[in-house]
């Protein structure tokens, strides 16, 4: 994963009841493996930054309130490769 610093992601946004609510970009900035994120539940997290809405006038806020970058589950993340071209996605 630490591979993937520096490069463009998708991040695909979910309620935390599973719903998705829609999508934001950006450039991972960071890594960390097996952060607990709940009592006995671990996940791989990235960093996102300069993230993008597709709005310029509606920035990203994370929960703290922090604009256009956040952490993110790696589970969440969509790597843009410019090399292989998106042809669909469910």
């Amino acid at each position: 994963m630490y591979d993937w610093i520096g490069k463009r992601v998708r991040v695909h946004l979910y309620t935390r009841d599973g719903i998705a609510v829609g999508t934001v970009e950006g450039r991972v900035a960071d890594f960390a493996p097996r952060v607990e994120v709940a009592p006995g539940m671990q996940k791989d997290l990235v960093y996102v930054v300069d993230i993008t809405t597709g709005d310029p006038d509606v920035p990203y806020r994370n929960s703290a309130g922090e604009q256009n970058e956040s952490w993110f589950a790696v589970q969440d993340i969509e790597l843009l490769d410019p090399e292989r071209p998106r042809m669909f996605s469910n």
